[in-house]
């Protein structure tokens, strides 16, 4: 009736009424409208600053993942030199070009596929060395010479007295440009040669071209600003170097994107308003627009290198386009049923509450046991999946090389605090193969690194269920304290014990899984343990410091695991050799033979050594 006209006549004229649906309509819709135009106002602002943050970190991330990945493979060369200085530094191998010093030679260079020599220069400039010749390793015996890198690389390793990476050198003889990393090695106070090894520039490329397969990142490197040093379309070589230009010039290289990211920009692009706070250029060519990450690296020669990887922008700000489906999704969301929005934010819940799950497990360091989470309907909850499930492979690589134990003691005992080093008396274990480097010599370089990675676990099992701490692994050694993260009353008997656990372990390995392995015999441990005062604290360099100890203690630790070598039961498969101090520190007694009092290398006093026998 009265409720479905617009116009009703009174006496002498009519009178126009609205619609009551209209209203209604008209009204709501207002209202509605008005509400989620200021939601919207406020997500935007908060969406724009969280895909930028989100965006930002995805940056790092990628950036950060290239330059661990190449740091890692430099490292390797370097790893390599530093063991086989300290083997001649400790009188275990003798640099006189014997059979055994080139084994040791070719070992690393078989190893390391980057390398494309390691040689020792002595003081007398005889070089004995190994070089990678096509798929072969090959022992180099030369006099230097005229060659004046060989000769400025010993007068410059012996003018600094450290081990660094020295200049570029260009090698006529590979065709090819190397990186140089040089240690002068000391015996005895002294200097009596160098070891020095080259990285192969033409196999970094390799390497990039392969994270460029893998990560589908564009990755190159730049030495100083001025130079490219590795690039996938160096790989095969590039034209036109020497030994004048033994590297590429950056602004005149094969590759547009690379040549032109140090050139201004003031092109207007999406991707400079979302990607703030990285190291970040923005490259036009063509109608193309390109984001470059970049991070830089020091202490890797004379010139700083830089790591650079580049995407399209529209690859890396895709995220940011769909905040625009955002604000459909909710004008879509203003009109639809309270059942579908409270379907909805179950929907929105379930992930956020999974992510919450998931970060709580992170707060705990429990890395190992957190699933990856699902994706979502949504898209920026989708992708903060994604990211997080990134992030989450990036932790479990950060795990395999920082003790937990460690990070969880620093987390409790100084919160976000500066760590002061302190003396506090700790006990020291060092482990070791015997003849370690006969054994491998029967062993493939994958057979080896599954050996040692097999032993290592076990040792890591005996020594963490008795509440130590691994400090470090070298080579085929291990070094663990008790004490150094909390103060530990019974410190001796639980490093004690994770010894007599050690040596039932190897006997165990030595019955079972020796011959699965490919061992030709039994391996043995020698074990060495010492109790004294150190300083404990975080020793490095900015950027890359170590929770470690250092001191007089962790010398005679390491010297009784070499005592081991003719003094104790030295047929055992674990032979054990304590310090006096470390069985006066004992809270419970245990089986020892006294051995006597003995010198040990590099140290003037006797130290009174003891058996721990195995029951």
């Amino acid at each position: 009736m009265g409720g479905i006209k617009s116009k009703t006549t009174h006496g002498n004229g009519g009178e126009w009424h609205a619609s009551m649906s209209v209203a209604l309509a008209l009204g709501l819709g207002f209202f509605v409208l008005t509400s989620v135009a200021g939601v919207l106002g406020v997500g935007l602002v908060v969406g724009y600053r969280n895909t930028s943050e989100l965006l930002t970190q995805k940056a790092q991330l990628i950036i950060g993942t290239q330059r661990q990945q190449v740091e890692r493979y430099l490292m390797a060369a370097s790893d390599q030199i530093d063991f086989i200085a300290g083997r001649i530094a400790s009188g275990e191998v003798d640099p006189d070009g014997s059979e055994e010093f080139v084994s040791l030679l070719l070992g690393a260079v078989s190893a390391t596929p980057q390398i494309l020599r390691i040689q020792f220069i002595d003081r007398r400039q005889i070089l004995t060395g190994v070089e990678r010749a096509q798929d072969e390793t090959l022992p180099i015996f030369l006099k230097l010479g005229d060659d004046v890198d060989l000769r400025h690389l010993i007068d410059e390793a012996i003018e600094t007295g450290k081990a660094h990476w020295g200049k570029i050198l260009w090698r006529e003889e590979y065709g090819q440009s190397v990186l140089n990393y040089q240690r002068p090695v000391i015996q005895h106070g002294k200097i009596i040669g160098v070891l020095s090894a080259w990285v192969s520039v033409v196999k970094l490329s390799e390497f990039l071209a392969d994270q460029e397969m893998e990560f589908g990142a564009n990755v190159f490197m730049l030495y100083g600003r001025k130079a490219v040093l590795a690039h996938p379309l160096m790989a095969f070589g590039y034209a036109g170097l020497n030994r004048a230009a033994p590297l590429p010039q950056q602004d005149r290289f094969s590759d547009p994107i690379v040549s032109a990211m140090w050139l201004p920009n003031d092109r207007f692009s999406v991707a400079k308003y979302f990607l703030t706070g990285a190291n970040t250029r923005f490259v036009s060519y063509a109608d193309w627009e390109y984001v470059v990450f970049f991070e830089e690296l020091s202490d890797y020669g004379v010139q700083t290198l830089t790591v650079a990887t580049y995407f399209e922008a529209h690859d890396i700000i895709a995220e940011a386009a769909r905040l625009r489906w955002a604000i459909i999704f909710c004008l879509v969301m203003a009109v639809i049923s309270a059942g579908t929005a409270a379907l909805i934010g179950q929907k929105i819940a379930k992930p956020v509450r999974r992510l919450s799950d998931s970060a709580k497990r992170v707060h705990d360091l429990d890395i190992s046991n957190i699933a990856e989470i699902e994706g979502s309907f949504f898209r920026e909850l989708d992708e903060a999946a994604r990211s997080y499930n990134f992030m989450l492979e990036g932790l479990r690589w950060f795990e395999l090389y920082v003790p937990k134990r460690l990070v969880r003691q620093l987390m409790r005992h100084h919160p976000g605090k500066q760590i002061n080093s302190s003396h506090r008396d700790v006990v020291i274990m060092f482990t070791d193969i015997v003849e370690f480097t006969t054994l491998s010599e029967h062993l493939t370089a994958h057979q080896t690194a599954l050996f040692l990675n097999d032993h290592f676990a076990g040792l890591a099992d005996c020594i963490q269920k008795n509440r130590g701490t691994i400090d470090k692994f070298i080579g085929d050694s291990v070094m663990a304290v008790w004490g150094a993260l909390e103060h530990q009353d019974d410190a001796a008997d639980l490093a004690c014990n994770a010894a007599i656990e050690i040596a039932q372990w190897v006997t165990e390995y030595n019955q079972i899984k020796r011959v699965e392995a490919g061992l030709p015999y039994s391996v043995r441990l020698r074990i060495g343990i010492h109790i004294g005062r150190v300083v404990v604290g975080n020793i490095g360099s900015e950027g890359r410091l170590s929770y470690t100890v250092v001191g007089d203690s962790v010398n005679v630790a390491q010297r009784l695991e070499e005592a081991g070598r003719v003094l104790g039961d030295t047929r055992a498969d674990a032979n054990i050799l304590v310090s006096s101090s470390v069985r006066s520190a004992l809270v419970k007694p245990l089986d020892f033979e006294r051995i006597g009092a003995h010198k040990l290398r590099g140290r003037e006093e006797l130290v009174e050594i003891y058996l721990l026998k195995i029951n």
